[in-house]
């Protein structure tokens, strides 16, 4: 296909009119609707509860500024803010693309604090408010927001720093460095402490990038004694206590047997107030009274959501309120009055009571090994089965979530049943579920797919003659694989950003090739090419374009440095070179996902369109309308949640 004839037909499916669910009463809503940025992003509550500082959408990226009794909302700045944190009542750090700085309630900017802003600290004996910035790979700073003064904590370690750990006064007195050196035949990662400021540090342990190590978390009032993240000798990330001058692991402090900690709230000398768990759906555990009664009160008024609360446990509280069907609704809680006020939403064209609920499911895999999943349903007769979309993860090594999701509730409103599998190499489920994907791409990783539609088809919940497989990143991996090594199963597939070619894909990706570390984290979970070619060219879709049998969208941004758009081009010249049914959809000025909205249109209108010709049964709508552009809030995450 030429140049001028893929703009034909790309121009073509902009055109073409969106097709909807016959089979439910939801009101219509637009394409567009679906894909507008969120009002609101986060929100921040000041210590003394009386102002909001968010980041939002206000004719372009905002940070605003609402007082909580009057609602009244300023702008404080414009432009890509990525974090916005408070200092004091009166000052916030705000880190944009480049830089941070400390801001007033004005929009004044008062200092800049270095690259990244990481926390405000308690200095004793300074009654100014100080924080901690990054400045560079390996350099903390102890900043004056207000003066600009800092003080400088120069790690002096060999690689980049990663994690860093404060004692109570805010010395740094663990970090977790990784030698990145492009000269290393091996890429190391060592955590080190020192028993103060002014002390040399010591070496607590050095082990490859491909093994597990710790993560410091806090240094701890006992002496000699971190708090760390570590999963070292167990299954699940848990919380634990560890003494620098035995190097050993001494008290496991909180943890989850099938679950891993993915957070830790209010870490303290020798306490903490709750930890976060990353099963099928996120749970927060309290340690401390006061906040667990909140939880279940909050939960009780806001129920089937999960709600993340952060304030003052005995003055007012900011509640982030979420869910399958809700993308988001913020409240405040005065807890001297329990009283519940929303103070913002994120997608106010969103109605929760329309969205369908994303159920959490297990299954078996043929090797008996349970698998978690999430299943969306479309408004139809429940003993009927429906057409199905397999929607596969990116990564492969994260997972999705229990949460609104545009893609997902998109593809439910059109009348497809949605299934998202979260087979084996998924993260948050522990080790040796993570650790069962390694080397198991288009092999047990596959197969965990192909069971998982089996069983819905067994269940009468998909019908098996309409069934599309679709994903972006490792998810446009398994559409291709899939229609080829199970090509029964599938009328059709999707991929997006997808790989094709393993073996360059692992030498030639400027991702891939950027650092030793990359590699070897490859190499460790895919195989070693140089010297198990054979066997990952025994699972790469571009070596056996033949066996593809059914119609394929393929989609890439050109300016990917991730999964290079050669990827895609070779497998669509290969498919075309057969005769084999496939559309080419290319995105000039687009990396590794889709930044704008216009784009996000384009390519969603392509995919209904084609799961419409391919499996669906639906009746027209009116077609989408085109508009000026504005940036998504899903910036390099290509549709369907890809991050190889």
């Amino acid at each position: 296909m030429g140049l001028a004839a893929i703009r034909v037909f790309c121009l073509a499916l902009v055109m073409l009119p969106c097709l909807r669910g016959a089979a439910q009463d939801i009101p219509y809503l637009p394409l567009r609707d679906w894909l507008t940025p969120p009002q609101v992003l986060s929100m921040k509550l000041s210590p003394d509860g009386k102002h909001v500082a968010g980041i939002g959408w206000a004719r372009g990226w905002s940070v605003y500024l609402t007082e909580v009794d009057s609602m009244r909302t300023t702008i404080l700045s414009r432009g890509r803010p990525e974090a916005v944190n408070w200092i004091a009542n009166d000052l916030v750090a705000i880190d944009d693309t480049q830089d941070s700085w400390s801001m007033d309630l004005s929009g004044k900017r008062v200092r800049r604090l270095g690259d990244r802003f990481i926390r405000r600290v308690a200095s004793p004996g300074d009654p100014a408010d100080m924080v901690l910035a990054g400045r560079g790979s390996d350099q903390v700073d102890l900043v004056n927001p207000r003066t600009g003064d800092r003080t400088k904590y120069p790690v002096n370690l060999p690689g980049k720093l990663t994690y860093g750990a404060f004692d109570a006064s805010g010395v740094l007195r663990a970090v977790t460095m990784t030698d990145t050196a492009y000269w290393a035949e091996k890429t190391k990662v060592s955590n080190w402490y020192r028993s103060d400021e002014n002390a040399p540090w010591q070496l607590l342990e050095e082990v490859p990038i491909t093994a597990d190590y710790f993560i410091p978390l806090r240094v701890l009032a006992e002496t000699n004694s971190l708090a760390v993240l570590t999963r070292q000798g167990r299954d699940t990330y848990a919380v634990v206590r560890y003494d620098t001058a035995k190097r050993e692991q001494i008290e496991v402090m909180a943890e989850h047997a099938q679950e891993d900690i993915m957070a830790v709230l209010g870490l303290g000398e020798d306490s903490f107030e709750s930890v976060t768990t990353s099963g099928i759906k996120p749970q927060v555990h309290w340690f401390d009274a006061r906040w667990a009664a909140l939880q279940k009160a909050v939960d009780a008024a806001l129920p089937g959501r999960i709600n993340v609360m952060q304030g003052d446990k005995n003055g007012r509280v900011l509640i982030w309120s979420y869910g399958d069907v809700d993308p988001g609704h913020w409240h405040v809680l005065d807890t001297t009055r329990y009283k519940l006020r929303e103070i913002g939403t994120a997608r106010p064209k969103i109605d929760p009571k329309w969205m369908r609920p994303m159920e959490t499911i297990r299954y078996r895999a043929r090797d008996g090994m349970t698998v978690p999943a999430y299943l969306t349903r479309p408004a139809r007769p429940a003993d009927k089965p429906a057409p199905m979309v397999v929607l596969i993860h990116g990564g492969p090594h994260i997972r999705d979530r229990w949460a609104w999701n545009e893609e997902v509730q998109i593809l439910a409103s059109y009348g497809y049943v949605v299934f998202q599998p979260q087979f084996r190499g998924s993260t948050g489920f522990g080790r040796r579920f993570e650790e069962a994907g390694h080397r198991q791409w288009g092999l047990a990783m596959q197969d965990d797919i192909t069971d998982g539609v089996n069983a819905l088809i067994e269940q009468k919940i998909a019908d098996p003659a309409r069934i599309c497989i679709v994903g972006a990143s490792y998810g446009g991996y398994a559409a291709l694989w899939g229609v080829i090594k199970t090509p029964q199963l599938y009328r059709c597939g999707v991929s997006f950003a997808g790989v094709s070619d393993l073996v360059p894909f692992m030498s030639n990706s400027i991702f891939n090739d950027s650092t030793p570390m990359a590699r070897e984290l490859w190499r460790a979970r895919i195989g070693d090419p140089d010297k198990e070619r054979d066997a990952i060219e025994a699972v790469s879709p571009l070596k056996h374009a033949a066996r593809v049998n059914v119609p394929m969208l393929i989609a890439h941004g050109l300016q990917d440095t991730r999964v290079l758009a050669s990827q895609s081009r070779k497998m669509v010249a290969a498919l075309e070179a057969l005769g084999k049914p496939v559309e080419w959809m290319p995105f000039e000025g687009v990396g590794h996902g889709l930044y704008w909205v216009d784009d996000e249109l384009r390519y969603y209108s392509a995919l209904l369109s084609f799961l419409q010709r391919h499996i669906g049964d639906h009746d027209p709508a009116p077609p989408q309308e085109q508009g000026s552009a504005s940036l998504s809030p899903a910036a390099a995450a290509a549709p369907g949640a890809p991050a190889n």
